[in-house]
């Protein structure tokens, strides 16, 4: 059984490309991947913006108990054993958008034309579309134990800095390194 991979947002405020830019082409080409058309509202994949300038992409989370396969009243979401992930069976989807109320991250949507639940499925084992064509380089697909990881280094930097406006800013944060060294 593969490993339960996710989108990871891995952004480096530090570095002038190392952010979202808000170009939006995770979700023109994760529509066009799935539905053969440029639709961002046909995307497994959001952009938020949290404030002006700051764009997070955000994914489903492929949680490990998935609130949304235990709403789904017509078995519908059904869990994929290839990918290690709950997919949805558009054959049995009725559209009665109960997964999507369950979603506490608010990602599975409904596709406009087919009137259908969609969320992400990590591109059916492919590389995903949203990472390929990421101009920033900050969508990166990664399973739970590398993206704690990748979480826990990050947090871990952000509290050892000694700036505060790093610590207060949405998006800042120190670089992260494997073997920093503190200059005293």
């Amino acid at each position: 059984m593969a490993k339960k991979r996710r989108i990871l947002y891995t952004n480096r405020p530090w570095e002038a490309t190392g952010i979202c830019s808000g170009c939006r082409l995770c979700e023109l080409y994760c529509s066009l991947q799935h539905t053969g058309a440029f639709n961002p509202l046909r995307s497994r994949i959001r952009l938020v913006e949290m404030a002006t300038g700051i764009d997070i992409p955000v994914t489903c989370q492929q949680c490990q108990n998935p609130a949304c396969q235990a709403a789904c009243q017509f078995d519908a979401l059904v869990f994929d054993k290839q990918l290690n992930i709950v997919t949805v069976n558009e054959e049995k989807c009725t559209g009665c958008r109960e997964c999507v109320g369950a979603c506490p991250f608010g990602i599975i949507t409904m596709d406009p034309v087919e009137g259908k639940a969609i969320k992400c499925d990590l591109c059916k084992g492919q590389e995903p579309a949203c990472v390929a064509i990421c101009p920033s380089n900050v969508l990166g697909a990664a399973d739970n134990v590398e993206a704690s990881e990748y979480n826990r280094r990050r947090f871990a930097a952000l509290l050892a800095t000694d700036d505060d406006h790093l610590r207060s800013s949405p998006a800042g944060e120190n670089p992260v390194m494997k073997n920093p060294e503190r200059k005293g």
